[in-house]
């Protein structure tokens, strides 16, 4: 696939982080010849009482202008990104399968629409990883982001700067109902991809198994591991993971060949 051919990829970032996570990553995918794009949701934006359904609508939105300049798209979605990216794609792909290529999904939730995502967490007897209405009434922060999102291999002083960079997230988009999902559509005729991260501290590697098998497991997912990553590898690896992206997106192009 030469790189004129090669489809725009799409950035969607995960909770209290924004475009400016994939500044590492970009270069080295656009170095293997991938034009990208990158965002920044509301419910990130330090701002209460955006949801899940307006970060969808967001993403949408570029989708939409990116395929009507005709652009041939693949979305990489982190964390809470991966719920939002397939709200995103819910209702597309049937019409647009030759453009829209698939989703990628990081270390990423997938979870089946409709589900209370705070009830989730309160069943799973909370969170303490979180202070709740921080530093304002409906805005959360993470007690501890530096060991959360960043261990084991992100080093000290890009840690650091990353950590400067974060937003308190909207507790309405973490508490909230997740909206519809492309994945569990039986009309959605785009491609999946996971990469997985063995040492990830807040997607745990059994959670993301246990995820990916739920969803219709290897079957329906284009798999592939960074053994060691943490939560954070367009910090800590991003070279290692440009290529790992590359290696699913000729396999979604060999499968539209």
């Amino acid at each position: 696939m030469s790189p004129a051919t090669k489809p725009t990829i799409l950035l969607v970032h995960g909770a209290f982080h924004g475009s400016w996570c994939w500044k590492y990553l970009t270069p080295t995918l656009k170095a293997l010849g991938y034009p990208t794009e990158t965002l920044d949701m509301p419910s990130a934006s330090g701002i209460p009482g955006s949801t899940q359904f307006d970060d969808a609508a967001h993403v949408r939105s570029i989708v939409d202008s990116l395929l009507r300049n005709g652009k041939r798209v693949v979305i990489l979605a982190h964390s809470y990104g991966g719920l939002i990216a397939s709200a995103a794609l819910a209702g597309l792909s049937k019409n647009n399968n030759d453009t829209l290529i698939g989703l990628i999904d990081l270390s990423a939730f997938i979870l089946p629409g409709g589900i209370d995502h705070g009830a989730l967490i309160r069943s799973l007897g909370g969170s303490p990883y979180m202070d709740w209405d921080t530093p304002a009434e409906g805005l959360v922060v993470t007690k501890d982001p530096k060991n959360m999102f960043y261990a084991p291999d992100v080093p000290d002083d890009l840690a650091e700067w990353a950590i400067a960079q974060l937003h308190p997230q909207s507790m309405t988009a973490t508490n909230g109902i997740v909206p519809p999902q492309a994945w569990d559509d039986e009309t959605y005729t785009g491609q999946l991809g996971y990469i997985r991260c063995t040492a990830d501290l807040a997607v745990k590697i059994e959670g993301q198994d246990k995820m990916i098998e739920g969803a219709g497991g290897k079957e329906r997912w284009v798999t592939r591991t960074l053994e060691g990553a943490g939560h954070s590898p367009f910090l800590s690896r991003p070279n290692q993971l440009a290529a790992v992206v590359d290696e699913i997106v000729e396999e979604f192009e060999a499968k539209l060949r």
